[in-house]
């Protein structure tokens, strides 16, 4: 037998699986640091009782299974969502003017409705000519959205409520735990740097994507923030059971 030795480096790619049983596009999800298999299987055995010895006569298995473990370093969006059960939603630019801030005095800070805000104009809501209050005198906001109210004016006090102007940006959102749960087809392509890059591709055809076991949020250190998620191999009753492919994935080298 040829020695050969193996340290793996590769890309990691996700596709939805469809409720028709076809594939979505596959999807890289980023630099995946870890990615191992644990694979498992229930056994049943049985002992004699005529020896007086107790031997094993019989042994089989059952519940054959494939669990993944990887570790992802790429959190966006689209990755939080598909580890969070999370349900993806967009916010298009635009602007807002008139919106109303409760009754506020100096300290206080008001969240507006809108993220990734710019050139906020705050004014009173006197008609026909309200005061404008100035930024970094009357007020501050970050971006955010938070507004904090530095100092009113106080000859004349402004009539409230407080109005706000503002342009905001567009955004990307993942709302935890709030949408459905999906299967997908996992494959990795891989390069064996031992051997002189020798490619091999894993192939799972379904799995049960688990959720973020620890979704790192602040960093210290020198290590980038990791986020390890477990995947679940499913049979995938779609290829024959006798086939060449099997029902659970492949491992291949490539020559």
């Amino acid at each position: 037998m040829e020695e050969s030795y193996y340290y793996g480096q590769g890309k990691v790619e996700l596709a939805e699986i469809n409720p028709d049983g076809s594939l979505g596009p596959w999807v890289w999800i980023g630099d995946v640091s870890e990615l191992s298999g644990s694979l498992a299987q229930t056994p049943i055995n049985h002992r004699e009782s005529y020896s007086g010895v107790k031997a094993k006569v019989r042994e089989f298995f059952t519940e054959l299974g494939i669990d993944w473990t990887a570790t992802l370093h790429q959190l966006d969006v689209d990755n939080v969502a598909k580890f969070t059960l999370g349900k993806v939603s967009s916010v298009t630019a635009g602007t807002v003017t008139g919106e109303e801030f409760p009754t506020v005095e100096d300290g206080d800070v008001v969240q507006l409705e809108q993220l990734n805000v710019s050139d906020l104009v705050v004014t009173d809501s006197a008609t026909p000519t309200p005061a404008t209050l100035e930024r970094g005198v009357h007020y501050e906001y970050d971006a955010y959205g938070d507004v904090e109210i530095l100092a009113l004016p106080t000859s004349p006090a402004p009539t409230q409520p407080l109005l706000g102007a503002y342009s905001y940006g567009a955004a990307k959102q993942a709302a935890f735990l709030a949408g459905d749960r999906k299967n997908y087809a996992m494959r990795y392509k891989g390069t064996n740097l031992a051997e002189n890059g020798r490619r091999c591709l894993v192939e799972v055809y379904k799995v049960s994507a688990g959720l973020i076991q620890t979704l790192s949020l602040i960093t210290s250190g020198n290590q980038l923030a990791g986020a390890p998620v477990t995947f679940s191999s499913l049979l995938d009753s779609s290829k024959p059971a006798n086939g060449s492919l099997g029902q659970y994935g492949r491992y291949v080298e490539l020559g």
